[in-house]
């Protein structure tokens, strides 16, 4: 018997992110990270037929705000550890974390962690360089 294919509208990436892609995106927390936050009502999912997820606006306002007017689809994008971060920069991670402390780095916090956007991190050394 042959498998049957999902329908479309599961597999469509932008509608709603499931907790396993959340926390692949964020590469940090595990379940009770989501679930701590969904009791605080800091992430609320929202249902799409049968599926259970996260909308990007929800995602965006608990990792610290939405993202800038034009930047959505970076935002979309994974998040980097400062490690990740420091490859691609002629700095070292502890400097782009006290860059990010000072806020004249754009960065997003997931509880006590800090990840970076990548354009974000191309738009800052730009404006430095």
């Amino acid at each position: 018997m042959p498998k049957r294919s999902k329908p479309s509208h599961f597999t469509h990436a932008s509608t709603l992110l499931s907790a396993a892609d959340l926390l692949r995106r964020w590469q940090a927390g595990s379940d009770a990270t989501l679930w701590r936050a969904e009791k605080d009502s800091l992430l609320l999912p929202v249902r799409e037929g049968r599926r259970r997820g996260y909308s990007w606006e929800t995602i965006w306002a608990f990792e610290g705000g939405q993202p800038p007017a034009g930047m959505e689809a970076a935002y979309r994008q994974r998040l980097l550890t400062p490690e990740q971060a420091a490859i691609g920069v002629p700095y070292r991670p502890s400097t782009l974390m006290t860059k990010a402390r000072e806020g004249t780095l754009p960065c997003r916090r997931i509880g006590t962690k800090v990840r970076f956007v990548a354009a974000e991190i191309d738009r800052w050394l730009c404006s430095w360089l």
